[in-house]
């Protein structure tokens, strides 16, 4: 008889957000009036660690084209160090730390739960993990789940619609959580909001 193949915790995008939108209430409930930005900056560099016990470094040393990665094996978040200096991918960078931070706060407490020492990497030839779409359902897949996570962080539902009922225009309101337009429509598309 094999190894059981594990998989992760099914969650539904109601259940993820359930999660984010919590957090946001316990760091950062401003947010939740509508029109600011979540602080995941300072989030990850100064309660992350206090709050799952994952360390954030910020490293030169990520294979390209990966921007992070959290290691449950070693507690750390890895972010790319290009990423967190370049000006011009900020809203992405904010994204990546967003989604890291859903690995930390969804999966790593799984695999501890069960002394598992998974690593949650992408990469492409360098004997990364990388965990691909087609290889588990979605709700299951640990990649749905943390951009989902950080969707909901970053773009709670209740000021998403509080300012979408206020008129306010996409650009407008991606400038206002400083996320992607691509990421917002995202966003709105998994709410099931039409705009």
């Amino acid at each position: 008889m094999g190894v059981p193949k594990f998989t992760f915790q099914p969650m539904s995008g109601a259940q993820i957000d359930s999660i984010a939108a919590a957090l946001v209430r316990s760091y950062q409930p401003v947010v939740l009036a509508g029109g600011k930005a979540f602080d995941i900056h300072r989030f990850v560099d100064t309660k992350l660690e206090d709050m799952t016990g994952v360390t954030p470094i910020y490293s030169a040393d990520l294979p390209s084209e990966i921007y992070g990665l959290t290691d449950s094996a070693e507690n750390q978040v890895v972010i790319q160090e290009e990423l967190a200096n370049d000006i011009l991918s900020e809203k992405f960078f904010r994204s990546t730390l967003a989604h890291e931070t859903g690995h930390c706060f969804i999966h790593v407490p799984q695999l501890q739960k069960i002394n598992r020492t998974q690593v949650f990497r992408q990469a492409k030839d360098d004997g990364i993990q990388l965990y691909r779409k087609g290889d588990i359902p979605l709700f299951c897949n640990p990649e749905w789940q943390a951009w989902r996570f950080a969707g909901a962080l970053l773009m709670p539902e209740a000021p998403l619609r509080l300012m979408l009922n206020d008129g306010a225009e996409l650009p407008e309101i991606a400038k206002a959580l400083e996320v992607n337009i691509a990421f917002l429509k995202t966003r709105l598309k998994a709410l099931k909001i039409q705009k």
